[in-house]
């Protein structure tokens, strides 16, 4: 008979195949400050997992913390008292529920509820943007980002008309750690009735605290929704995020009702109906333990790793920064003469135990590594900067597994399939991030999505 004790074993033997991720050498996906909030938050995490948080009126502590935890980031964002806001499963789902509230408010607006409503952003804002935009059936509009990485007001507001449901700037956007100018768009888009989302998943929880940083908060005039992710720089349990509304009125569009069916009256405020306790209790509780004080001194720590990296990348013959980081997020690239490129430079760190980000070129951004830094990682950081300097010198020039000559933009989508299937995933990670990068972008997400399938077919 399988005991408790053999399944746990069987899931410490299967968790073997994974990276030593609490390690500190990894730049995405690990939000991590010490052992002791780790603990804190699997612990309330456990207390309150069975809890169901389907009818608020049933389990009051989910009203409790929740209200706690959207009143810590409304302050922290410059909202005043009538900010509201709603806790999700993550800065996805914060997202997805700012477009819906801002497509359907625009449709209220238009005096049409199937009114056609567009997105516009610029195409360094996240992609769960254009998740979102497919879901909810919304024109896509996107403008190229400038040089600097940020958007143009002028070419962001161009292609804005009476049927926008939502202007989208970030603070800071992902890929190159950069804000955008979101007061003088906030003051455009104002002035013409338009929504202002700001993306604050990565910044929420770390701009308030450092000095110098752009203002993206509700106390710019015209921003009216925020993103702002707890999972991230938050460091507690996965999934946890907030979407706040500058009113009431901004979120009621958030909300969906059932009633015309046999069953009980359904309202949710998000894209779930029944929602574990766990997450949520868990992000109450490591919020509670650190407060702005404990906050301040993990968003100094990952700042100061920031600057410490860009200050080597600088000094890097064959390195060099894409944007001048604004916050905790950075990206670098190889110097045309330099004997790597990124992506043999990324397989090189891989082998020293480093993970850090590949990413392929799109419009102005170029091919790049990009790094989200974390408090933990100040400890690690000398390190990490010695190791880039060796390995940008020894990794050599990556092949794509294009045969030569060819055109990339001339092979079908089984083509692309086929030379994958040839390679192994891992051992020829850099090869395949080269080939990624070649593609025209509509055969990457082919290739990818077909082998994200392809690891779920049993």
């Amino acid at each position: 008979m399988t005991t408790p004790d053999d399944v746990l074993a069987e899931l410490d033997a299967i968790a073997a195949a994974d990276p030593p991720w609490r390690s500190d050498r990894f730049f995405s996906y690990v939000f991590e400050s010490s052992d002791e909030v780790v603990a804190l938050g699997h612990e309330a995490y456990r207390r309150f997992s069975g809890a169901n948080g389907l009818d608020p009126t049933v389990f009051g502590s989910f009203v409790r913390f929740e209200n706690d935890l959207v009143a810590f980031c409304r302050d922290l964002v410059g909202g005043d008292d009538q900010v509201v806001g709603s806790f999700t499963s993550g800065g996805t789902e914060s997202i997805l529920l700012a477009v819906k509230a801002a497509r359907d408010a625009r449709r209220a607006h238009l005096g049409d509820d199937n009114a056609a409503t567009n997105l516009v952003l610029a195409d360094s804002a996240h992609a769960a943007f254009h998740k979102a935009a497919h879901y909810f059936d919304l024109e896509l509009r996107s403008v190229p980002a400038g040089d600097d990485m940020r958007v143009d007001p002028d070419a962001l507001l161009a292609v804005t008309d009476r049927a926008t449901a939502m202007v989208v700037t970030s603070a800071p956007q992902f890929a190159h750690g950069v804000v955008d100018p979101i007061r003088e768009i906030g003051a455009r888009t104002g002035t013409a009735g338009l929504w202002l989302h700001v993306d604050a998943c990565m910044g929420g929880l770390t701009m308030p605290f450092l000095d110098g940083t752009p203002a993206f908060g509700f106390d710019v005039d015209g921003v009216d929704s925020i993103s702002l992710d707890l999972h991230k720089y938050g460091y507690t349990t996965k999934g946890a995020s907030v979407a706040l509304y500058r009113t009431a009125e901004h979120r009621r569009f958030q909300y969906t009702a059932a009633t015309h069916w046999t069953g009980y009256p359904l309202v949710n405020p998000t894209m779930q109906s029944t929602r574990s306790g766990g997450p949520l209790a868990a992000a109450w509780a490591v919020v509670t333990l650190l407060g702005r004080d404990g906050y301040r001194d993990l968003a100094h720590a990952a700042r100061a790793a920031t600057t410490t990296v860009a200050a080597a990348v600088d000094d890097h013959e064959h390195l060099a920064l894409t944007a001048r980081p604004d916050a905790t997020l950075l990206a670098m690239v190889t110097t045309v003469d330099a004997p790597t490129d990124v992506f043999g430079l990324a397989a090189a760190m891989r082998s020293r135990g480093w993970h850090l980000g590949p990413t392929p070129g799109f419009g102005s951004s170029p091919p790049h590594l990009h790094l989200t830094m974390t408090a933990t990682h100040q400890r690690i950081v000398d390190e990490l900067c010695a190791d880039l300097a060796t390995a940008v010198e020894e990794a050599g020039p990556t092949t794509p597994l294009l045969p030569p000559g060819l055109d990339p933009a001339s092979l079908a989508a089984d083509d692309v399939l086929a030379l994958l299937g040839q390679v192994d995933l891992v051992a020829d990670r850099a090869a395949v991030d080269a080939t990624l990068d070649a593609l025209p972008p509509d055969l990457r997400a082919v290739a990818i999505s077909a082998t994200l399938q392809d690891l779920f077919t049993p």
